[in-house]
């Protein structure tokens, strides 16, 4: 499952860069706004990143504990993971935490 999810990962990372480069070219920046490509990365690595976590806390009450082993990952990874995806503090329907 954790493989699926990774491999997902790193296929919607291509379809950004693809997109946001126009023919796929990392030298042409002609659609990319100004937007340095790797700040465009970084954004779209976060964004499927909290999609995952959010998911797999779903899938486990969000139990932080259980959310970590599920993903492969130290629950400390996973708490940074977290901050770094502004998802610790966050009011997110389905978090009973959000109400501390």
């Amino acid at each position: 499952m954790v493989g699926e999810l990774l491999e997902s990962m790193h296929s919607n990372e291509k379809a950004m860069v693809t997109s946001t480069t126009g023919n796929g070219f990392m030298g042409d920046s002609s659609s990319s706004e100004g937007t340095p490509l790797r700040t465009m990365v970084r954004n779209a690595v976060r964004e499927v990143e909290s999609r995952i976590i959010l998911e797999t806390l779903a899938r486990h009450q969000w139990n932080r504990r259980r959310t970590a082993e599920a993903l492969n990952i130290s629950y400390r990874s996973l708490m940074y993971k977290m901050k770094y995806c502004k998802l610790r503090n966050a009011d997110l329907s389905g978090n009973p935490e959000a109400n501390q």
